[in-house]
């Protein structure tokens, strides 16, 4: 069983986000810059694939990342983690522990302060409990992804239309699949705790995309999603927006959501 970090960054100048990083199994490094371009390098031994790619949108660097990954584990990255020395042995380990197991979503602590809060024991992840999950704690069997034909939606993440999201879909799009999906409490890295690409507070945008989000998660169930949104989490964004407002805005997302899809469709017809 091999294992290959899939990094998504932008903007590097040199490799050294490789020992800032920790990195100390195979890799595939999606930069996004300026250029066009492929490198093939061992590190302490580690086969690392380095692609710059003109492109932008977060979504597309992970599309690509697992279509030139060859592992049979991968573990989704940013450039803010650092690894904990033991990653590869810890995360192996649970994908022998659990044989059944799709993808394992692991622990991350934040460095700055306090990232989330985590289960203390194991459990199966469902659709409701996968929408906490961060992209940083996900590893999974690379066949089981290919294999499904699930990629990333690239109307969604940062340097997409809608900025948020793209994890929770992905997930959504596995348990459609049937895939099995487990959460264990193993630490994997630490997390800077920086601004946000894309959290600017509970704006337009933010409700646009998330009402968008949950469309793309399920169009039966959307507005069941975020009306128990604007219920349950009222407390969160109270002082920048009303309920009313926010629900509208949702269902703005939604719409816009669908009529990209049609016109997706439309095109695919014509061509």
């Amino acid at each position: 069983m091999n294992l290959e970090v899939l990094v998504s960054t932008m903007n590097q100048r040199d490799y050294s986000l490789i020992n800032k990083m920790n990195i100390q199994s195979n890799a595939v490094v999606i930069n996004q810059c300026n250029d066009n371009s492929q490198i093939e390098f061992l590190h302490s031994q580690h086969r690392i694939r380095w692609i710059n790619k003109s492109e932008r949108g977060l979504s597309k660097s992970r599309n690509l990342a697992i279509k030139s990954s060859e592992a049979d584990i991968c573990m989704i990255s940013d450039d803010d983690l650092i690894y904990v020395d033991d990653y590869v042995e810890k995360v192996k380990a649970q994908f022998d522990k659990y044989p059944n197991a799709d993808i394992i979503t692991f622990q991350v602590e934040g460095i700055e302060e306090k990232f989330k809060d985590y289960h203390v024991e194991v459990r199966e992840l469902n659709y409701l409990t996968s929408m906490k999950v961060a992209s940083v704690e996900i590893a999974f069997k690379r066949d089981s992804i290919i294999g499904n034909k699930i990629k990333f939606d690239e109307n969604f993440g940062a340097g997409a239309r809608f900025q948020m999201g793209e994890e929770n879909i992905f997930l959504t799009q596995c348990l459609q699949k049937g895939l099995n999906i487990l959460y264990v409490p193993v630490k994997i890295a630490d997390l800077h705790i920086g601004e946000s690409s894309w959290f600017n507070g509970y704006n337009k945008d933010y409700f646009i995309s998330k009402g968008a989000q949950f469309t793309a998660m399920s169009r039966m169930l959307a507005n069941v999603y975020i009306i128990q949104y604007v219920l349950r989490k009222h407390k969160l964004f109270k002082n920048d927006i009303s309920r009313f407002r926010a629900l509208k805005l949702m269902m703005i997302g939604r719409k816009e959501y669908l009529n990209n899809i049609r016109n997706i469709g439309d095109l695919n017809e014509r061509y």
